[in-house]
């Protein structure tokens, strides 16, 4: 039983790639050393550069998925591997990246209404460090907390009515007016629609405080939920 990231390149900019996964790894070493990652891509690319950029960072490729990777999958060694079926277990771990994510800080301003979803999935336990829960197609909403370590990941909107200390990706399949609410925030990282902003860029009165996440003009908004 493995947790394994999925990482979906949207470029095929080996440079600008290896670029922003250094940068995360800098950002959140303890997460990134080590993390064993699928490769996928949405665009033509060299597998051997794709591979070395993510190699680079400290990252552990277990295989690839998807058909354009597969014809070179072979003569590195490396598996072809089932897309993702959307069946998220915390024993098996189903964390996705939409993309090769931007950085931006976050800052305070009003916020139009959140997109709604016809389907929801909700989850009654704490998650806790190591587990990842990932609601294809669909929002999430987590009764409990969401622990360090944890990740919980949604192409929906993502609901916590306890503490967020872990990771929250909402908007996975690139949904820009997905948003994330939790009651008390202190999130490791937090990311819609592949724009992230880890816990060093997360200051402000939101803080230990209910808060919602959204995007505004491609850039990651913040603001307190009083």
């Amino acid at each position: 039983m493995l947790p394994v990231t999925r990482i979906n390149a949207t470029t095929d900019d080996l440079a600008a790639i290896q670029a922003q996964l250094e940068s995360m790894a800098r950002q959140m070493p303890a997460m990134v050393q080590g993390m064993t990652a699928v490769l996928e891509t949405s665009v033509p690319v060299s597998l051997a550069g794709y591979l070395s950029a993510v190699r680079s960072s400290g990252m552990k490729v277990v295989g690839v998925s998807g058909a354009l990777l597969e014809a070179d999958a072979a003569g590195l060694g490396l598996p072809v591997l089932p897309a993702d079926t959307g069946a998220a277990k915390p024993a098996r771990g189903a964390a996705q990246t939409a993309s090769v994510p931007q950085s931006a800080a976050p800052e305070t301003v009003p916020a139009p209404a959140p997109a709604a979803r016809t389907s929801s999935r909700l989850i009654a336990d704490p998650i806790r460090g190591g587990q990842q829960i990932y609601a294809r197609g669909a929002d999430l909403t987590i009764t409990h907390q969401v622990g360090a370590g944890a990740e919980v990941v949604a192409d929906g909107n993502i609901h916590i009515y306890g503490r967020l200390a872990g990771r929250a990706i909402a908007g996975a399949d690139g949904d820009t007016q997905a948003r994330i609410f939790c009651r008390r925030f202190e999130p490791e990282l937090v990311a819609i629609a592949g724009v992230y902003a880890v816990a060093e860029q997360l200051h402000g009165e939101w803080l230990g405080k209910p808060a919602q996440v959204f995007l505004q003009d491609g850039t990651l908004k913040v603001e307190r939920l009083d």
